[in-house]
């Protein structure tokens, strides 16, 4: 009992900060004994919180403690997503809802599980669907392999990505809404299994 009550008294308040993006804005407080321990930790924040806007309040920003400076946790952004419910929102009568699901590389070889959702103004027919499904896909594949993955965070929150990925498929067909619903790092297990699966694709062909 004795060595838990020294323990406690030698555990220390660190701060969380959010990374450059949002200007290092605190987004909260752990206390721990041993600050090694913190590395890796993940936690989420609302978007609305971080930029004080209340129409960010249905979209989540994940985290993950990646360096400790004194008594500050610093962290990155390993993932961006649209909370569930608010998604259910988006679709209403006479209109297509359609997901998709992939992975993609950013110019600095991070590799994303991106998640696009697409609703069309009006019911459609099977192969327009699939047409949007591809357009998308190439569309936004050739976009982000461009681009380091700080600017693809930088806009999906600015909501960029999604504006100029929403033009270019109306010409495909008109949009309601084209969103991101989710965007996260894949793990490295993953990343190494998908780029292992690509390399073997391109010897092939």
């Amino acid at each position: 009992m004795a060595e838990q009550v020294a323990k406690l008294k030698k555990k220390q308040w660190y701060h969380i900060l959010a990374p450059s993006q949002f200007n290092n804005v605190i987004i909260g407080e752990t206390l721990a004994f041993e600050p090694k321990a913190m590395m890796g930790k993940t936690l989420s924040h609302s978007l609305m919180n971080l930029t004080n806007d209340i129409k960010r309040q249905n979209i989540n920003i994940h985290f993950k403690i990646v360096e400790i400076d004194g008594d500050k946790a610093k962290t990155s952004i390993t993932g961006y997503e649209i909370v569930p419910y608010s998604v259910k929102r988006f679709v209403r009568r006479n209109s297509n809802k359609i997901d998709m699901s992939f992975t993609c590389e950013t110019a600095d070889n991070v590799l994303l599980r991106l998640k696009p959702l697409m609703v069309t103004k009006a019911d459609v027919k099977g192969s327009v669907g699939a047409k949007l499904r591809s357009y998308a896909k190439s569309y936004l594949e050739k976009t982000i392999k461009k681009i380091k993955y700080d600017e693809v965070i930088s806009d999906l929150i600015s909501h960029k990505l999604q504006s100029t990925a929403k033009e270019y498929l109306n010409k495909v067909y008109p949009l309601k809404i084209c969103e991101i619903r989710y965007l996260g790092i894949e793990p490295e297990e993953k990343s190494y299994e998908a780029k292992a699966e690509s390399q073997e694709q391109q010897q092939n062909i």
